[in-house]
């Protein structure tokens, strides 16, 4: 069953498979399709594999040090707790501000791309705003019914999806064996033309190959995600097989996939699509004798198919050269498919990500601005979905680009590139800025290695002796980190300029490629200085800071949130949150139940009829968990004085609107906050010290040790072997 949380918060209930797909259908869209056709006309069939092949390996360096420590810390807004707990508080907001501008740029651009696609049929003006519409409610309907019915859409879509991706590798093969359409046998001969310049936008081949690789991020946009899914997932378990193996699986399905395209479209057909409507290559004023030797071999069938309805999609194009019948409306109507798998998933990530960046916001604030801000972290209380900040997201862009560019002299497939282009260098600098938190994250490990090999409940951060989980490179960290954020910084400043050698469009490139960049490195400078005073950067300081950070993490987990304490408790913040479900007498001891404490350090949990009550636990000040009442406290109750039932003090910190808080424990378990509660009770611990409290939680939750209790709200505890607690409203 799946966690629950409180009425402000989200849910966590997807599963490992529901992740994995989710992500690979936020990655597979339109883009492998439309993109390759475009980097195949730029620099030949031997360019496409290698701008593929270098972001798919660039991909799986960045995922290495996420994968690692998202397993490790399934929380909230992930990519910007783990830079504002390692690297910098500022740059934090800034990698929220440019993923969720990814993901809101990337909804409209998947939009404008299904429209190339609708032109086949014809369709006129007024049906094709209809269509825009109908599509923009359609994933706005989907993600407002809640996670879970996202996430079984998404389920069934993404196999769907991996499963029509096949079948088009399969049509790909028998079109090149002869087997469909013509019935001429193409084998390798247009393979054999290797790297190639298209000499309109590329002087050389070592220059065209540079050019294509910004060009072919965009089809990886959505590898990151599962950081995203993350605190919706049922348990950090459900994170290990997706965040390990997403990389690979998606570089694995785009290898296959354009090698399918390229070996069957020459790449100077001129079908193929535009560079911002710089010309394609001339290849009628290229002397017959110059033919072999510039193109690579004699032409085929290159000419512009004037049925094609200017479809630029890769597949379509394959086959329509083939003279394959009915099978390119087919391929259409499974583009436009997965177009929408991909913009529901965009949606989901944007509006959870701006969720995230505005739940520090209080909507009772004094400012207008805040207030007005702060409703975009408004939960639906029904289907625990942020319902507002996913209505902006969805019509922040995409609900009036577009059908702006209709108006304008600029062209469909140029505004479709021009958001491609923002919405890549955006998602590179959030890869960057991951590299650079696993590796400052790293460094500050190293640093304490011995102390935290030799500490009792710290040990399992000792990451050069893993036990279980662990990557596909992790005993070479933190080189892949390295070169993922090497890769990265030359990808944003290098490889986007080299579009410009040309001299052809050259304001509007620059435009396309760094005003982005522009727009965060002013907003990160302003808060600078606006925040001078308390200055953001992380300095990886003594064992004791290191540990305060890796705690606060671990508190993250379930949504905890440092305490007020009441004035009445002379200002101690209190060690211990604990509502016992029963009052009164709790009756005669269970048999073998002790006395006093347990081998753990823990105090014996209360009891009532000769039956251990399970903990209500809330998440605890210091770390996000709970502790189990003293022997003091329980035998206070046991005398009918209930110690406990004082008002409750929440704190103004902006976790206290975690998308975890208020879940009860679940399978790796790690104590997390109650359900069924209006209130958080809060009383002292008389006994023991933070290590050890934090001990039993920090050895259960990594899922490297063995699994805790799993407790799981109205069904009884049955996996804990406890009897049902009533809920509110019930009688016990």
């Amino acid at each position: 069953m799946a966690a629950l949380v409180g009425e402000d918060s989200l849910l966590r209930q997807l599963t490992s498979w529901q992740i994995l797909f989710i992500a690979i259908g936020g990655t597979v869209g339109i883009g492998f399709a439309t993109t390759s056709g475009e980097v195949l006309a730029i620099s030949g069939p031997g360019g496409l594999l290698i701008a593929f092949a270098v972001v798919g390996l660039v991909t799986i360096f960045v995922m290495e040090g996420i994968s690692e420590m998202i397993v490790l810390w399934p929380i909230p807004n992930a990519m910007m707790e783990f830079v504002a707990a390692f690297v910098d508080r500022d740059l934090a907001v800034i990698v929220g501000i440019a993923y969720w501008y990814t993901n809101a740029v990337t909804l409209a651009a998947i939009i404008i791309g299904a429209a190339d696609l609708l032109d086949y049929w014809d369709i006129s003006f007024p049906i094709l705003n209809v269509v825009f519409v109908a599509f923009l409610l359609g994933v706005l309907g989907i993600n407002a019914f809640g996670v879970k019915v996202f996430g079984w859409v998404e389920l069934a879509g993404g196999i769907i999806k991996v499963l029509l991706v096949t079948t088009i590798f399969i049509i790909m093969i028998c079109i090149n064996a002869g087997v469909l359409g013509t019935g001429q046998r193409i084998g390798a001969e247009y393979f054999a033309d290797g790297v190639r310049n298209n000499p309109e936008v590329a002087h050389s081949h070592i220059e065209a190959v540079l050019m294509c690789i910004p060009l072919a991020i965009f089809s990886y946009i959505g590898v990151e995600l599962i950081t995203v899914t993350a605190f919706e997932a049922r348990t950090n378990r459900e994170l290990q097989f997706p965040s390990k193996h997403i990389a690979v699986i998606i570089f694995v399905i785009y290898m296959v996939s354009i090698g399918g395209f390229a070996a069957n479209i020459e790449w100077f057909n001129q079908n193929l699509p535009q560079f911002l409507s710089q010309d394609r290559i001339n290849v009628t004023a290229i002397p017959a004798a110059n033919l072999n030797s510039t193109l690579g071999h004699f032409p085929r069938s290159w000419q512009v198919l004037p049925n094609l309805h200017n479809i630029t999609a890769a597949p379509v194009v394959a086959v329509m050269e083939a003279g394959v019948p009915v099978l390119p409306g087919l391929l259409i109507g499974f583009l436009i498919y997965s177009g929408m798998s991909a913009a529901n998933t965009a949606l989901y990530v944007s509006s959870r990500t701006l969720y995230g960046l505005t739940r520090q916001l209080r909507q009772d604030d004094d400012r207008f601005v805040k207030r007005t801000i702060a409703k975009l972290n408004t939960v639906s209380p029904k289907t625990r979905v942020p319902i507002w900040a996913l209505i902006f997201s969805c019509f922040i862009f995409a609900g009036w680009l577009p059908f702006a560019h209709f108006q304008s002299s600029f062209t469909q497939e140029e505004l479709k590139q021009t958001l491609v282009a923002i919405g890549s260098v955006s998602c590179v600098l959030v890869w960057a800025s991951q590299c650079l938190a696993f590796i400052q994250y790293n460094k500050w490990l190293w640093k304490h290695k011995q102390r935290l090999r030799d500490h009792q409940t710290m040990n399992r951060f000792d990451r050069w002796h893993p036990r279980g989980f662990s990557t596909y490179l992790v005993s070479l960290q933190p080189f892949p980190a390295y070169a993922g954020l090497i890769s990265c910084l030359i990808i944003v400043v290098v490889l986007n300029a080299i579009s410009m050698i040309n001299g052809e469009k050259l304001l509007f490139k620059a435009l396309v490629n760094y005003l982005g960049p522009a727009i965060l490195i002013t907003i990160f400078t302003i808060l600078k200085i606006v925040r001078r005073r308390t200055p953001g950067w992380v300095t990886l300081g003594d064992f004791a800071q290191l540990r305060e950070t890796l705690l606060r993490l671990d508190g993250l987990i379930e949504g905890g949130r440092p305490i007020t304490p009441p004035e009445e408790q002379g200002g101690n913040v209190p060690q211990l949150n604990y509502n016992p479900p029963y009052g009164g007498n709790m009756g005669p001891p269970p048999v073998n139940y002790g006395s006093g404490y347990q081998n753990n350090g823990y105090a014996v949990p209360p009891y009532q009829n000769g039956t251990v009550i399970p903990p209500r636990p809330n998440p605890s000040p210091a770390a996000g968990f709970a502790m189990p009442p003293t022997a003091a406290q329980i035998e206070r109750q046991g005398q009918g004085q209930n110690s406990q039932n004082h008002p409750s003090y929440q704190s103004l910190d902006p976790r206290s609107q975690s998308p975890n808080a208020d879940y009860e424990l679940h399978e790796f378990g790690s104590p997390v906050s109650p359900v069924g509660q209006d209130t958080y009770s809060e009383v002292h611990s008389e006994s023991a010290t933070s290590d050890v409290r934090h001990g039993s939680m920090v050895s259960t939750m990594d899922e490297r040790l063995t699994p805790g209790l799993g407790y799981a709200r109205n069904d009884a505890f049955l996996d804990a072997g406890y009897p049902r607690q009533p809920q509110r409203g019930e009688l016990s």
